[in-house]
Order: structure tokens, then sequence, then C-alpha cells
């Protein structure tokens, strides 16, 4: 029975390098990759599991399929001496920007202001065209999270995106809209970092730390 959940942001990219440019092109998601910096985040990560006494490991991995998450596990599971079982879940990709997905949030807001009116009236349930809302990531990360409560592992670690972690917090800790929005506009969580909760059968989900960075050397 699922006792203890984890999540980790995939390490640095050049687009998170880069910062919100408003002229920057993004590339496809099958094409963004680590920077050496991420790389290094990823290591961090490893080395924080690393550490742990064997009964705090995850049993289980469940990764997104984009390559900067992949890779980040990679790096990671190369430095526990016996890495634990690992899955692909295509339901914890990052959220779809439909056709703004290769350019910056604020490109596309510059470019279609009647898109971003729409957004900025509903910023959970706004979709942008043939993309999906933060509320489309809440339902597809439920779905993960409800076949964990089944029979299976107790410590379950999941490696993805920003928007998965921080929609987990909402299907986990039932956050009301208003805190989530809360959570974003102060900032969502950095690369390499952890987000952990722990589960009590009675109560639920009780969050432990969110955006931890303290094992980050650079």
């Amino acid at each position: 029975m699922l006792r203890y959940l984890e999540a980790v942001r995939h390490g640095q990219t050049p687009i998170n390098a880069a910062g919100p440019a408003v002229a920057r092109p993004y590339l496809p998601d099958s094409e963004v990759f680590l920077t050496e910096l991420g790389e290094r985040q990823a290591l961090d990560v490893g080395r924080r599991f690393a550490a742990l006494p064997p009964d705090e490991l995850p049993d289980l991995v469940l990764c997104s399929p984009y390559p900067r998450a992949r890779r980040t596990w990679e790096i990671a599971a190369a430095e526990l001496r016996s890495p634990p079982e690992f899955r692909i879940d295509d339901r914890l990709h990052d959220r779809d920007r439909g056709q703004f997905r290769v350019m910056s949030q604020a490109r596309a807001r510059l470019l279609h202001p009647d898109e971003a009116a729409a957004e900025d009236r509903d910023p959970l349930g706004y979709r942008p065209p043939d993309g999906e809302s933060f509320r489309d990531v809440a339902d597809r990360v439920g779905a993960v999270v409800t076949e964990l409560l089944e029979p299976g592992p107790e410590r379950v670690l999941i490696v993805a995106h920003d928007a998965v972690v921080l929609m987990l917090r909402q299907v986990l800790e039932r956050l009301p809209n208003a805190e989530i929005l809360a959570l974003a506009e102060r900032g969502l969580a950095g690369n390499g970092s952890v987000t952990s909760w722990r589960r009590d059968p009675g109560s639920g989900f009780h969050l432990l730390s969110y955006d931890d960075r303290t094992h980050l050397t650079s």
C-alpha cells in the first residue's frame, strides 16, 4: 500500500536557462535535453537518494516520456547501488500547450491577445488551441494516483515537470483553486527539486516538503 510519494522535477534545460524571453522559439518536447547544469542537478538528485537508508528508497519510479525527465532519472539512477523498478508513464508528460508549444508563454500572449484574455479569465481551465488546461493535467495525474492507491509499492517516485508537481499538490492535498494559483504565482517547483508527501490511511496525503533544493550543489 502506498505510504510515501515523491516528485522530482527534471534538471535544467536550455529553455529553462534562457528564461521567459518574448522572442525566443521553443523546441519540440522530443528535442529538449538537459544542460550541463541540468545534468549536475540530476547527479545531485541521485546522490540524495543514494544517501538514504535502503528502506527509504523508492520501490517504483514513474517517469514522464520526455527526454529531459528520462535523462534526469538515468543520471540519478546511476548513483544507486540497486535502482528501483522504472516505468515510463505517458500520463506524466508536461502540459501540452497545443499550437503554442513551440513559443514562450510571453510570446504567445503577445501575439494572441484574445487567448491571453481567455487565460486570464480562467487560468486553470483555459486550453490553448489544440492544447490542454491545468485541469486536464490534474485529471491524468489523478488517474495515476488512483492506480497507485491499489495494492502495490509503498514508496513511489515520480520524475516529471513543474505542471505535474503543481497539480499533484492539488490532487493529493485537495487544495482549492485559489491556493494553487497562489502557489504558481510564488513560483513553480525548480529544476532538480524534490517534493514529498506521506499518506495516512485515515486522513490522506500530507505534504512533507515542497520544492526542496537543499541537495543541489550548484
